[in-house]
């Protein structure tokens, strides 16, 4: 939506939850993670929240309802509020990419993504986390994906940075490397 409305809220609000609460971090980000399914998995509460015809008061009203039932914190809530008062709820995910980012430098986790074509192993994620926190020289968080189009192998996504070890990459590459032959 807002690139840049999401860095300043989403940095601030961590500098924030660092300076007044900094031994619930962890909590307040995982709790963020919560929310963001939440509203992912409803959209429409989110259109509902953006929509200038419906009332700050009706929309403070539904946030206090969300904090409640969802047991949120007293900042996570706040930061509802403040972004439907000022119609920035849109911008949610974004705020939650730029905290996280922010929450990844301060505790030095390096995420990445580990796409194979099964399940990984407790030993395969285990001998991948302490390879890939050699290269990164931070602490690894593993987010898994299964895709069986890459018929074997592993794809490992870190940052901007694709370690592809996968059968279809290397199919890819004989077929490439056959057709310059023959062309």
């Amino acid at each position: 939506m807002n690139d840049k409305a999401e860095k300043v809220y989403g940095e601030a609000f961590f500098e924030l939850c660092l300076e007044e609460t900094p031994d619930k971090l962890k909590d307040i980000f995982e709790e963020l993670a919560s929310l963001q399914a939440v509203f992912d998995d409803n959209p429409e509460l989110v259109k509902i929240m953006d929509t200038p015809t419906i009332t700050a008061e009706e929309k403070l009203s539904l946030i206090k309802d969300i904090v409640k039932s969802g047991n949120v914190s007293e900042y996570s809530g706040n930061l509802l509020c403040i972004l439907a008062e000022r119609g920035r709820f849109g911008c949610y995910n974004g705020i939650v990419k730029n905290f996280r980012a922010k929450y990844n430098e301060h505790f030095r986790i390096a995420e990445i993504v580990v796409t194979t074509s099964a399940p990984l192993t407790a030993e395969l994620r285990e001998k991948i986390t302490k390879r890939m926190s050699e290269v990164t020289g931070k602490t690894v968080s593993i987010r898994e994906k299964v895709d069986e189009g890459i018929i074997g192998g592993i794809v490992i996504d870190y940052g901007s940075t694709r370690y592809d070890g996968s059968v279809k990459a290397r199919l890819n590459a004989i077929r490439n490397e056959l057709g310059s032959i023959i062309a």
